[in-house]
C-alpha cells in the first residue's frame, strides 16, 4: 500500500476496487428473501412486477411500507423482469450497484485528498483515495445494505449520493457555461437520489461542509454558494416533507419524550463509529429499550462524548480543519435517522444508516495514509510494514463482509445470529422463533417465541404469535391464555379471532370458539382462517352438514388451503358423502398427501 503500488490508471484502481467491493459480498449471492421486510415486499406484493403502466403508476403513486421510493421500485421491477422471483438477479443487482459505489467513491476521495492535500503527490493521493475507498467498500457495516433486497434503495441512492458529489466537484473546478452545465447535472442527479430514498435530503449542508474544507470556496462568496445551494435544498426540503408524510411507526411524544431525542442522536453518532473501529456484534437488529430512562448510561455517555468530540473539534479546526469537516458532515447524515426529531421503528440504531454518513469517515482514513506517504512519516522499512498492515487490515474487513452478508441466507439464519448477539432482544427471539415455525420447525420456535414473551410480556403480537404456533402444535391449554391475551389487544384482528377460535375447539370448548370465530368473520367476512375454523368448530359439535358452506367458502378464497381442503373432506365423510369423499380426497392429496392420509386415517 505504497505509493508505487499506485501507478496504475485512476480508471484501471477504480474497476478494480469494485472487483474487491463485489467480491467482499459475493456470500449474499445464494441467499432468499429473508422474513424481515422482503416477504412483505416482494413474495406477498405483486404490484411492482414488470414495467407496464400499471406498475409505473403504482411506483409513481405508492408509499409501500412507509417509504416513497419510485426509482428504487424501478430497479427491482426490472430485476423481476429478467429473473422473475429468483433472489440470485436481486442479490446481483444490489452488488453491482454497490460495486459502481465503491469505484465512484475512489474518484469522490481522489478529488477531496488532492484539493486538502496540494502539495503531495498524485501517487500518494490515488493511495490514499484507494483505502478510503476499500475501507468504504469492504467494511462489514455495510453488509445489510447490500445483503438484504429491501434496502436496494441504500445501495442505489448511495450510487446517486457519490455521482452527485462528483459531478458538484467537477463544477466546483470550472467556470462559466461549463460549471452551470455541472450544477445542472449534479442537481439532476440529486433528484434521482431522491426519488430512490430520502435519507440523502441532507446532502445539500453536507456541499456546504465541502465548500468550506476541503474546496475553501466559501471566503468571500458564501452568498454566491448558498444561492447555488438552493435547488438542492429545494429537492431535500420536498423530499423530507413526502417522507415525513408517508413514514408510519413514528412514536408519539410521551413514548419518546424531548429529552430523550438529543440523547438517542448522541448515542447514535457513539455508536456507529465505535462499530466502525471495531465492527464486532454487527446485528440486523438494534432493539429499542423497552422504555426511554434518562438514567440510561449508554445515552448519557454517548451524548457526553459527542458533545465532547464537537467542543474539541471546534478548538482544533485552524489546526486540523478536515477532522471538524467529517465530523460535521457526519453528524448531519447521520441527523435525519439518528432520533433528533422524531423516531420510527423497531431500532435504536441500524448498520444500513453508516452507508452514507461513515464516507467522510473514510475518506479521512485514507487522507491520513496519503500524508504519512507523502511526508515520509515513516522510514521506507517501516512503510513496507505499515502498507502490509493496511492491506491486511482492509483485506480483514473483506472477510468480515463475506461473513455477515452469509447470516442474510436465510431467515433462520439471520435471526439466530441476532439472537446469539443479544439473547434479550425480543423482537429477534420473535422473528427467530417465527422464522424456525415457517421452516417446518414449529417444535423449536416455541422457545424463542417463549423468551420474546418473557421479555416483553408488554407486547401483545409476540404472545399472538406463541399463540399461533401453540396451536399448530395441537397445544391449546397453553395457547389459550396467550391468545386471549393478544386478543384484549386487537379485537377487531380475524387472525388471533380465528387462532383463538382453533385453541378452543382443540381444548373441547367448540361453542366458545364459534362465539369468536362469528365475531372475526363479522370483521372479515372473507377471512379464510376463520372461516375453515368455524367449519371445524361446526365438526365438532356434530354440525358437518352447517360446516360444509364455510369450508366451501374458504376454499374459493384460497384454492389452495389445506386446512380448508382437509376439513371439507372430513365434514363429507361425516355425512356419509362416499362419492364426494372420494372426490375431495382425491384433491387433497394433489394439494398435500400427508394431511390426505390424515383423512382417510379419520375415514376408516
Amino acid at each position: 500500500m505504497t505509493r508505487a503500488s499506485f501507478r496504475l490508471p485512476p480508471r484501471t484502481l477504480a474497476l478494480a476496487i469494485a472487483a474487491a467491493a463485489f467480491t467482499a459480498f459475493a456470500s449474499a449471492l445464494p441467499a432468499g428473501f429473508v422474513e424481515w421486510d422482503d416477504h412483505y415486499n416482494f413474495l406477498n406484493n405483486p404490484h411492482y412486477r414488470g414495467l407496464g403502466l400499471a406498475q409505473l403508476r403504482w411506483m409513481l403513486t405508492s408509499a409501500w411500507s412507509g417509504h416513497w421510493t419510485p426509482l428504487t421500485w424501478l430497479t427491482l421491477s426490472a430485476d423481476f423482469t429478467v429473473w422473475g422471483m429468483d433472489p440470485f438477479g436481486y442479490h446481483f443487482t444490489s452488488l453491482v450497484l454497490h460495486a459502481a459505489t465503491a469505484g465512484v467513491f475512489f474518484v469522490v476521495a481522489a478529488r477531496l485528498l488532492a484539493s486538502a492535500q496540494p502539495e503531495t503527490a498524485p501517487g500518494a493521493i490515488r493511495a490514499g483515495a484507494a483505502v478510503a475507498a476499500l475501507f468504504f467498500a469492504l467494511h462489514p457495516l455495510r453488509a445489510e445494505s447490500v445483503a438484504w433486497i429491501s434496502e436496494r434503495r441504500d445501495v442505489l441512492s448511495g450510487l446517486l449520493y457519490v455521482l452527485t458529489v462528483l459531478t458538484y466537484l467537477r463544477a466546483a473546478e470550472t467556470a462559466g457555461a461549463a460549471r452551470r452545465r455541472w450544477l445542472a447535472l449534479s442537481v439532476a442527479v440529486y433528484a434521482l437520489a431522491m426519488l430512490s430514498k430520502a435519507i440523502v435530503m441532507s446532502l445539500p449542508v453536507v456541499l456546504l461542509v465541502l465548500d468550506a474544507y476541503p474546496l475553501r470556496r466559501l471566503a468571500g462568496r458564501w452568498r454566491q454558494r448558498l444561492l447555488e445551494k438552493l435547488p438542492y435544498a429545494a429537492l431535500g426540503a420536498a423530499g423530507a416533507v413526502v417522507a415525513a408524510r408517508v413514514a408510519i411507526g413514528f412514536e408519539s411524544r410521551a413514548e419518546y419524550p424531548l429529552w430523550a431525542r438529543p440523547a438517542a442522536f448522541g448515542y447514535n453518532l457513539v455508536f456507529y463509529l465505535e462499530k466502525t473501529v471495531l465492527p464486532q456484534g454487527l446485528s440486523p437488529l438494534y432493539e429499542l429499550p423497552a422504555r426511554w430512562e434518562i438514567s440510561d448510561s449508554r445515552l448519557l455517555v454517548g451524548l457526553t462524548l459527542s458533545l465532547v468530540a464537537t467542543v474539541a473539534l471546534i478548538a482544533a479546526r485552524r489546526r486540523w480543519p478536515a477532522g471538524l469537516a467529517a465530523w460535521t458532515a457526519y453528524a448531519i447524515t447521520v441527523a435525519p435517522v439518528g432520533g433528533l426529531a422524531v423516531h420510527n421503528g423497531p431500532q435504536i440504531a441500524a448498520d444500513r444508516y453508516t452507508y452514507l454518513a461513515c464516507m467522510g469517515v473514510a475518506v479521512l482514513a485514507g487522507g491520513a495514509w496519503s500524508l504519512a506517504l507523502a511526508r515520509h512519516l515513516l522510514a521506507p522499512r517501516l512503510r513496507r510494514t505499515a502498507g502490509a498492515a493496511v492491506a491486511v487490515a482492509l483485506l480483514g474487513l473483506g472477510v468480515l463482509s463475506w461473513q455477515q452478508a452469509a447470516i442474510w441466507h436465510d431467515s433462520v439464519t439471520l435471526w439466530a445470529h441476532a439472537t446469539s448477539v443479544d439473547p434479550t432482544c425480543a423482537r429477534c427471539q420473535n422473528r427467530l422463533g417465527a422464522s424456525l415455525h415457517a421452516a417446518g420447525l414449529s417444535s423449536a420456535g416455541v422457545i424463542p417465541l417463549q423468551r420474546a414473551v418473557a421479555l416483553r410480556p408488554d407486547i401483545p403480537n409476540f404472545r399472538g404469535d406463541l399463540g399461533q404456533v401453540l396451536v399448530w402444535l395441537n397445544r391449546p391449554a397453553e395457547a389459550v391464555p396467550q391468545l386471549e391475551r393478544a386478543v384484549e389487544a386487537f379485537p377487531d384482528n380475524a387472525a388471533l379471532q380465528s387462532a383463538l377460535g382453533a385453541a378452543l375447539t382443540q381444548a373441547g370448548r367448540p361453542d366458545e370458539a364459534r362465539r369468536r370465530l362469528e365475531t372475526a368473520l363479522r370483521n372479515r367476512p372473507d377471512d379464510v382462517g376463520a372461516l375453515t375454523q368455524m367449519g371445524f368448530a361446526l365438526v365438532a359439535t356434530a354440525q358437518p352438514a352447517a360446516a360444509v358452506p364455510y369450508f366451501e367458502r374458504a376454499i374459493s378464497q384460497a384454492p389452495r388451503a389445506v386446512a380448508a381442503r382437509y376439513g371439507l373432506t372430513r365434514a363429507v365423510v361425516a355425512l356419509g358423502d362416499h362419492a364426494r369423499a372420494e372426490r375431495e380426497l382425491a384433491a387433497l392429496r394433489a394439494l398435500d398427501p400427508r394431511a390426505a392420509a390424515l383423512a382417510e386415517g379419520a375415514r376408516r
